[in-house]
């Protein structure tokens, strides 16, 4: 029988139509919507919300069906149809406001609540996340299953604010927090408390914490919390980051962490400090990363910065690939300074950055220095 996680392998192999095929025959209607909407997660197509549109009017039950529209809501969003999506999560709402159980009311407007999060809709869903609490403990002196209904929503609260890429996070921790507070679940309420003190510090002065909690290696809080500094200090502080890892033999999330703050930079609308970068990149040069500063050339804007930057990749890359030493000092804008590099590499001079070639300027050791830090 076709699973959601038969559907997730064809996903992580980038198979469009394997996801959807599968997704297509698995029996179970809520199953088959669940699975559904992870391909349109990966693969955003109408195609897809014709399925998942098919797939819900077959989903019986009220709770069920109540969160199946939420989920049809949350595909709407994806596709930027924000009218549709509206649409469907008023649709949810008022389908759950019409269970009689409190406890299972609540349960359905949390769940809802979550693909509201998920559909950018924070303030929406913060509030439906509150009214489902409110319903619960309704029902809080009747059962130990009311409590373990509670328990899961404040996961799901919790889960849901790490996910937040703004302060608005602060709230759902903060309901998270009483929550567990609430169950005498101490332990839990504290974590929050001390994630809200910090988030709350580096919302108050910013890249100064992410940078301590970097130097001090507390690689985990600091990746934690870089989302609610500005883009730009958080694109920064991202490759503050992956040179730290890299430094620290952690290869693989350091390159990770070194593409998503070159996406950020790509496609957000500002501009790093090209002085910054620049620094940045010679450290990478320093402990032997030759790709990543190579890259960073590619991002910096002042031409001799960039050019200087180039000249020492090359002049790295010599020993290593001769040719492609060549073809990135070929690349170099600054004429003055792609000279010196290539005469450097056809034996005119010694090669290697760490020898300390002058790049720039006209006298020995005038070497460019970033304007701008």
């Amino acid at each position: 029988m076709i699973s959601v996680e038969a559907v997730k392998e064809r996903l992580n192999a980038g198979d469009f139509k394997g996801a959807l095929k599968r997704a297509k025959l698995i029996p179970d209607s809520v199953k088959r919507l669940i699975a559904l909407s992870l391909v349109m997660r990966e693969f955003p197509r109408e195609e897809v919300l014709s399925e998942m549109l098919e797939t819900v009017e077959s989903v019986s039950g009220t709770a069920e069906r109540a969160v199946a529209y939420s989920i049809i809501g949350r595909a709407f969003y994806i596709l930027e149809r924000e009218k549709g999506g509206s649409f469907y999560f008023d649709k949810a709402v008022s389908l759950a406001k019409t269970i009689p159980t409190p406890m299972l009311r609540g349960e359905v407007l949390a769940g809802i609540a979550r693909n509201l999060v998920l559909a950018d809709r924070y303030t929406d869903a913060y509030l439906l996340f509150s009214e489902a609490v409110d319903e619960i403990q309704r029902s809080r002196g009747l059962s130990s299953k009311a409590l373990e209904t509670l328990l899961r929503v404040a996961r799901l609260i919790e889960k849901s604010a790490d996910e937040i890429p703004n302060e608005k996070a602060l709230a759902f921790y903060r309901l998270a927090r009483d929550i567990y507070d609430s169950l005498f679940f101490k332990l839990q309420a504290k974590h929050l408390s001390d994630k809200i003190a910090l988030i709350e510090d580096v919302l108050k002065h910013g890249r100064t914490v992410v940078t301590e909690l970097i130097e001090k290696g507390d690689v985990e809080r600091a990746i934690e919390v870089m989302r609610f500094l500005p883009l730009e200090d958080r694109a920064v502080e991202m490759l503050h980051l992956s040179y730290w890892l890299f430094l620290h033999e952690r290869p693989y999330l350091a390159r990770k962490v070194f593409n998503d703050a070159l996406d950020l930079i790509l496609v957000g609308k500002f501009q790093p400090r090209d002085g910054e970068i620049f620094s940045i990149a010679l450290k990478m040069l320093k402990i032997g990363r030759l790709e990543e500063p190579l890259v960073l050339a590619g991002v910096i804007r002042d031409i001799a910065l960039s050019s200087e930057l180039l000249g020492e990749v090359a002049l790295a890359y010599f020993r290593k690939d001769p040719v492609k030493a060549r073809s990135i000092a070929e690349g170099i804008r600054d004429e003055s300074v792609k000279r010196k590099v290539l005469n450097a590499l056809e034996g005119d001079g010694d090669v290697g950055h760490e020898q300390g070639l002058p790049l720039t300027g006209g006298g020995e050791g005038d070497r460019a220095l970033p304007e701008d830090g």
